[in-house]
């Protein structure tokens, strides 16, 4: 009976110890100072309880996106990241038109797509939502035209990520799906 018990405890224990639904705090001394009117120095926004809002991130480094995979061309070049809200897989509405664009590229192309996530929640938790963001990229980029068949996926969980700053714009920039080409 106390085996039963102890068990129990134990799988309580790491059923629990997932990832949290509570946003981490930020540190406004390392983003800079939050001034009166409720903007910091980097373009956030505090709430009234004073954790940060955060605006829309957009990708101003699609043109590195086909330097960093190798092949230079156009289509490279306007392939854009698909970004996420904290600890979700849904496609934003600000990230539609990036989707469309996307898939009007890629109709007759070969790709992998790569869910990304922030360091918080467990490494099975991210891969796990890494694949789910992939996997959200890829039937909205199939609705819009794109092939299934020459769709592959993969999840790097939080272990590519673009910034590793300490703060909510950084982190942001890390809940991500990109485009590779062969």
């Amino acid at each position: 009976m106390k085996r039963v018990a102890y068990l129990s405890a134990v799988l309580a224990v790491l059923v629990f110890s997932g990832c949290s639904t509570k946003e981490p705090a930020i540190d406004a001394t390392a983003n800079g100072s939050v001034s009166g009117n409720g903007s910091n120095t980097n373009g956030q926004t505090s709430a009234t309880d004073g954790s940060a809002v955060i605006a829309p991130v957009t990708n101003a480094s699609s043109v590195d996106n086909g330097a960093a995979n190798g092949s230079g061309n156009a289509v490279n070049a306007q392939i854009v990241n698909v970004y996420f809200d904290y600890d979700k897989f849904d496609i934003r509405e600000d990230m539609m038109a990036s989707v469309k664009g996307n898939a009007a590229l890629l109709k007759n192309k070969t790709f992998k797509l790569e869910g990304n996530c922030d360091e918080f929640g467990s490494d099975e938790y991210n891969f796990a939502l890494g694949l789910k963001r992939a996997n959200a990229v890829k039937t909205a980029l199939v609705d819009n035209g794109a092939n299934a068949d020459s769709i592959s996926m993969v999840s790097l969980g939080e272990g590519n990520p673009a910034c590793t700053e300490k703060t909510q714009e950084c982190w942001a920039k890390n809940r991500r799906v990109e485009v590779k080409l062969p």
